[in-house]
């Protein structure tokens, strides 16, 4: 007597064991799986500002590590969000191929020898090296996003203090003083005279008797 079938619910409990999954379907399982690496932050911890659940996995200890070095500093800075979660995972990804390019490359040196149809040897550039520079320009790239470099630094910092001023921008009319009315000021100038404020921080020549 041949092995009796299960019923339809118990095979669909099962995962139906016996059948094998589509492509349509194997992808679609994939991509829910990655979504939920994406979202998900670490389970044991309330901070908002936790790394992603796919730096998590032990396989990326060097991405988390940058991560939780550069991550506080950044938030002290107000340079780094909650919204920033991903893009920055994605520069500690890099940061951790450059890495391992880097070691490759020390360990094996720039080039390899690999065995032609005709059984000689030929060096060939190590891989690495192409993948360790690719994952330089892209460090480089994002670091302007976070100011990571002190060119973008001084960029971030600007555009911050560029919010902060007055209407009508650096050049703007100064603040009426309180009080006045808005016809006392129409013989101020219209602008700030920023040559004057600059000259009041000169010093006398040499050799000047004041």
């Amino acid at each position: 007597m041949g092995r009796r079938p299960a019923n339809a619910d118990d095979q669909k409990a099962q995962g139906f064991p016996g059948k094998r999954k589509s492509k349509t379907q194997r992808q679609i399982e994939q991509a829910e799986r990655l979504a939920a690496l994406l979202a998900a932050a670490p389970a044991e911890s309330g901070d908002r500002l936790a790394p992603p659940a796919l730096l998590v996995d032990p396989r990326c200890a060097d991405a988390l590590a940058v991560w939780r070095e550069y991550t506080p500093r950044l938030a002290k800075l107000n340079f780094f969000d909650v919204l920033d979660r991903h893009t920055f995972a994605i520069f500690c990804v890099y940061c951790a191929e450059f890495t391992a390019a880097q070691q490759d490359i020390l360990d094996n040196g720039y080039s390899r020898n690999v065995r032609t149809v005709s059984g000689d040897l030929m060096p060939r550039l190590n891989p690495s090296v192409d993948r360790r520079d690719n994952a330089q320009k892209i460090i480089l790239e994002m670091a302007k996003r976070f100011g990571l470099t002190a060119l973008d630094y001084l960029s971030l910092t600007g555009r911050q203090a560029s919010v902060n001023l007055p209407v009508g921008g650096l050049f703007g009319p100064p603040p009426r003083p309180a009080g006045e009315t808005p016809g006392a000021s129409a013989t101020q100038p219209a602008v700030c005279d920023v040559v004057g404020i600059v000259n009041q921080f000169d010093s006398l020549p040499p050799n000047r008797i004041q």
